[in-house]
């Protein structure tokens, strides 16, 4: 460990509110997250995002290049925290677990958290998924990339349980679990006649993990 421990992020605002930028800045950020979530990235015009913001139209571009700019500076921090870099309360949860149902378990819970208190901006990257390639291949170069934040210490403590499938490595895991919770920010948005209820529902992700990645 280093003598300095990088931010914790939890929540997109509240990492907005102490990053140092300026304020036209910070103000198209929260805007565009606000409209891009209602009513989508395509539905929402840099017209109508400077009018939420109270700004103007070219306070957004002298900052963003593009609308899609914008949306990308506004998902990627939070893609890129999804899978918690360093947390103490986060490994020491997981070292507490001593079985394989109660890590998914732990790991669903704690991921779940984060997407609540990220709920518009994981929305967009939810709906972008869907019908971004771009976006898509992004979200997937993070999983699957050797040192995109999980220590190998998680897979490892997997293996200790003894009932982890043997060719489920370490990006196989998370793009596992982390299909099963943006599907689940899809169906809650779009299908919410499905979703049975909080924590029916994280009761089912986990059991349909575990059947997935069990021996």
């Amino acid at each position: 460990m280093t003598g300095v421990e990088p931010n914790i992020f939890n929540n997109y605002r509240d990492w907005l509110e102490h990053e140092k930028m300026p304020k036209g800045k910070k103000a198209s950020l929260v805007a565009a997250m606000e409209l891009f979530s209602e009513t989508g990235f395509d539905g929402t015009s840099t017209v109508q995002v400077a009018e939420r913001a109270g700004i103007s139209q070219a306070t957004i571009f002298k900052y963003f290049h593009t609308k899609q700019d914008l949306m990308l500076a506004i998902v990627k921090p939070v893609m890129e925290h999804f899978f918690p870099s360093y947390r103490d309360d986060f490994f020491h949860g997981i070292s507490e677990q001593k079985t394989l149902p109660e890590m998914v378990e732990f790991i669903v819970t704690d991921r779940y958290h984060f997407i609540k208190g990220n709920e518009q901006a994981v929305k967009i990257l939810a709906m972008e998924m869907m019908t971004n390639e771009e976006m898509r291949q992004m979200f997937a170069k993070l999983v699957i990339t050797s040192d995109f934040n999980f220590p190998s210490e998680l897979i490892n403590g997997f293996r200790r349980t003894g009932q982890l499938r043997d060719d489920i490595d370490v990006a196989g895991l998370m793009r596992i679990l982390a299909g099963q919770l943006i599907m689940y920010v899809i169906q809650s948005n779009f299908a919410p006649s499905i979703v049975k209820g909080e924590q029916e529902d994280l009761r089912l992700i986990t059991a349909q993990v575990v059947r997935t990645i069990s021996k």
